[in-house]
């Protein structure tokens, strides 16, 4: 029997590298990979396209470079000032990384965490984005500090910068700050989309988490799993979304309020992997404030437990009304103090080090 034809597609990208029509998912991908609060939608006709890329002030150019497809087109909105924008306009302009010769090369990575790169929502048009971050300095040290980050967009009432609760590791902070999204994001039939540089927080739930709800939280090592209270809260946080209409796809494992429910990949609330230090506005924004948050005064350990009793004695959402912020506003930096502050992250190996 032959195959049926394949239907043309077409995507138009309204906030991108270069705005335009593409023919190909792979070179549309190529425009909005690395830039935040990018807008981009699939079409089957070049005229629903164009309309699409009209509601969102894009003029179409017949000769504008790096279009694979029928055109490319430049906006009016890319003159406007780069934070001034809800989630970004362009990278920032960031210096090279210059190869260290003893550092460790890419492949030594563990290529299981390749795949997350992969991972990308198409069209974020309906999806409520946000960022989060944690941050530790002297990570693994006796007197290390560490703060989180959530950036919803340029003085947003929605962004966070608090220290991270309890032990002071990066890992905890990462976690932690996820919390502080789901906690604080009231709940709706609007697919929520989490932006994170976390490999670790990801593969938590992608990967591990299935061995860990067989094992009680038992690692391989028989030791017991690293941050294992704070983890099953955040599970817990997203078995309630789950109950309340943010469902997630996938098959059903035990949850850790003790019955089934689906896990890892949601429909509606989603863990989306961003490469950290790399420009993208949002990661930049939301480190920018987890570093701030480290510099805050201590707070002791939550319960996690009993925060996890409560969300399972009922469905209500308990965050309609979210905690009261710190007093006075989070201060969002100017774009000289943010472009100075990723000219002074550590790159990639660094990085890799500090966390691992």
């Amino acid at each position: 029997m032959p195959k049926a034809t394949k239907k043309p597609a077409f995507y138009a990208v309204a906030k991108g590298h270069v705005p335009g029509i593409y023919s190909a998912w792979d070179e549309c991908q190529k425009q909005i990979t690395g830039f935040a609060g990018n807008k981009h939608k699939k079409f089957s006709t070049v005229t629903e396209a164009n309309a699409f890329l009209s509601q969102h002030s894009v003029r179409i150019s017949d000769n504008a470079p790096g279009s694979s497809g029928p055109s490319a087109a430049s906006s009016s909105t890319r003159s406007q000032p780069l934070l001034q924008q809800q989630h970004g306009s362009k990278p920032y302009s960031r210096p090279p990384v210059t190869p260290k010769p003893n550092g460790p090369a890419s492949g030594s990575k563990p290529s299981r965490w390749a795949a997350l790169s992969t991972e990308v929502i198409e069209d974020e048009s309906g999806w409520d984005v946000v960022y989060s971050d944690g941050a530790c300095k002297g990570n693994g040290k006796p007197r290390s500090v560490a703060g989180i980050g959530v950036w919803w967009g340029s003085d947003d009432v929605r962004n966070i910068a608090e220290r991270c609760p309890g032990g002071q590791t990066n890992n905890r902070a990462e976690l932690t700050a996820i919390v502080r999204v789901l906690e604080t994001t009231p709940h709706t039939k609007r697919p929520l989309l989490i932006k994170t540089d976390s490999k670790y927080s990801i593969s938590c739930f992608r990967e591990w988490m299935p061995k860990w709800l067989k094992s009680g939280f038992v690692a391989s090592n028989g030791k017991p799993v690293k941050n294992a209270p704070l983890i099953r809260y955040l599970s817990a946080l997203l078995d309630q979304r789950a109950r309340e209409g943010q469902k997630a796809r996938s098959t059903l494992v035990p949850s850790s309020l003790g019955f089934p429910r689906p896990h890892f990949k949601s429909d509606q609330v989603h863990l989306q992997y961003v490469k950290g230090h790399a420009g993208e506005e949002g990661n930049e924004g939301a480190d920018y404030l987890a570093n701030l948050g480290a510099t805050m005064g201590e707070l002791p350990e939550n319960d996690w437990d009993a925060l996890i009793e409560t969300l399972g004695g009922s469905c209500k959402n308990l965050f309609e009304n979210p905690p009261e912020p710190a007093p006075g506003p989070v201060p969002t930096p100017t774009q000289e103090e943010l472009e100075a502050y990723a000219q002074g992250l550590v790159d990639d190996d660094e990085l890799w080090a500090e966390v691992m």
